[in-house]
């Protein structure tokens, strides 16, 4: 009988130890600061362009979307950067895929 109390006892006192290790770990003591909230984080986009906040790069890429040539301007910088970043793959966009996909898409889009 003594063996069993003692079992039982033991039992309990390791699944309170248990129960209560599950909340210690929810909120830790020595946590890090919060870091600033992402509208107000810097942007840095694949040109090297850096933007005060998302709401400014937003608004950049806006006006390279309404301006008639401002897309192009934006695929040929890309494409620059995407050639230096892959020397490998260089050839492939210049075997004309890219300028098929292009002609494609005009073909669909009517422009």
């Amino acid at each position: 009988m003594k063996r069993l109390v003692v079992r039982v006892i033991a039992i309990a006192l390791f699944g309170f130890l248990s129960w209560t290790g599950l909340f210690a770990l929810k909120t830790p003591v020595f946590a890090a600061p919060q870091a600033q909230s992402n509208a107000e984080e810097a942007v840095i986009s694949p040109d090297g362009e850096t933007y005060s906040n998302r709401e400014d790069a937003y608004e950049s890429a806006l006006e390279a979307a309404n301006d008639p040539n401002g897309l192009e301007k934006a695929y040929q910088k890309d494409l620059k950067i995407f050639k230096d970043e892959h020397p490998d793959k260089a050839d492939l966009v210049d075997s004309g895929i890219v300028e098929g996909a292009k002609e494609a898409i005009e073909k669909v889009t009517g422009k």
